[in-house]
C-alpha cells in the first residue's frame, strides 16, 4: 500500500514519501501543524510549507497543475517564493501581493508550468492570507458549522499563467482546527467526514485519517493529497470571514 509522509512542525516537503522532517521550533505554544501529504499519481505535484515564524505560523499549500508541463516545478516554486517573502507577508493585502509576484515569476519560467497556492498565517489574534486554484483553507470550530475561508476564491486562472487572481480573507483567530487542503482531498470525499475527522482525532492522527477517508480499497488515491492540520486556541472574538 502507498505511505503518505507526516511531517511534524517543519519548513518544507517534497516528492518523496515515507521520509520526516522536523523544523525549527519556537516558543510559541500556539500551534503545532502536521503536514502530511500522500501521491495518487506516478509524480506527486502537491507541495506543502510550515513556517514558524515567532508568534505566528505560514502554512501553504500548492498543486501543481495536471495535464500541463511543469506541475511540479511551478508548485516547488510557489512555496519557494512564499518561504523567500515570509517577512513581507504582514496582512491579507501584502499576502495578494506575494501572490501576483509569484505568478509573474513562475509565468516567466521556462520550465514550469502552472499550480494552485492557498496561503494562511496565524497570529493569536487573527488568521489571514490569500489564495488562487481549488486548494482550500477551513476553518473547523469545536462546534457549529465551518467556515470556508477560499469560499471567495478564483479557481483559474492559475498561478503560473501570468493572469492569476489572488483573493485575499481575513477572520479572527478562534479554538478549532484550521485545515489547508489540495482537491485531492476536498474533491473526493464530503464535507461531513472531513469536519468530523477533524475533531474526531488529534492533529497527527486527523491528518493520516484524512489522506484515509479518500483511499481506494486498493490502496490508490484517485489523486494526490495533501494536507495541513493546524489546532488553532481561542484568540479575539470570534466573527464571519471577511473577503477583501
Amino acid at each position: 500500500m502507498p505511505t503518505a509522509r507526516t511531517i511534524l512542525i517543519l519548513e518544507d516537503n517534497d516528492e518523496h514519501s515515507g521520509r520526516m522532517v522536523e523544523g525549527k521550533r519556537t516558543n510559541s505554544n500556539l500551534m503545532k501543524p502536521i503536514l502530511l501529504t500522500a501521491a495518487g499519481n506516478p509524480e506527486n505535484q502537491d507541495r506543502g510549507l510550515v513556517i514558524h515564524d515567532g508568534p505566528r505560523v505560514l502554512l501553504c499549500v500548492a498543486d501543481g497543475a495536471g495535464g500541463l508541463s511543469g506541475g511540479t516545478e511551478a508548485a516547488n516554486m510557489a512555496v519557494e517564493w512564499v518561504r523567500q517573502n515570509v517577512s513581507l507577508m504582514s496582512n491579507a493585502d501584502f499576502c495578494v501581493e506575494v501572490l501576483r509576484k509569484m505568478d509573474t515569476a513562475i509565468a516567466n519560467d521556462p520550465i514550469a508550468g502552472e499550480t494552485t497556492c492557498a496561503l494562511a498565517i496565524v497570529t493569536p489574534e487573527e488568521m489571514f492570507g490569500a489564495s488562487v486554484g481549488d486548494s482550500g483553507i477551513w476553518l473547523i470550530p469545536e462546534t457549529g458549522a465551518h467556515a470556508d475561508l477560499t469560499r471567495a476564491q478564483r479557481r483559474k486562472p492559475f498561478i503560473g499563467s501570468g493572469s492569476a487572481w489572488p483573493v485575499p480573507y481575513r477572520h479572527p483567530t478562534q479554538g478549532g482546527t484550521l485545515l489547508l487542503a489540495t482537491d485531492g482531498l476536498f474533491k473526493y470525499t464530503s464535507a461531513e467526514h472531513i469536519i468530523g475527522t477533524s475533531r474526531e482525532h488529534p492533529s497527527d492522527v486527523a491528518a493520516q485519517r484524512l489522506i484515509e477517508l479518500v483511499r481506494y480499497p486498493s490502496g490508490t488515491l484517485p489523486d494526490d493529497a495533501n494536507v495541513i492540520v493546524c489546532p488553532v486556541f481561542a484568540g479575539e472574538a470570534e466573527a464571519s470571514p471577511s473577503h477583501l
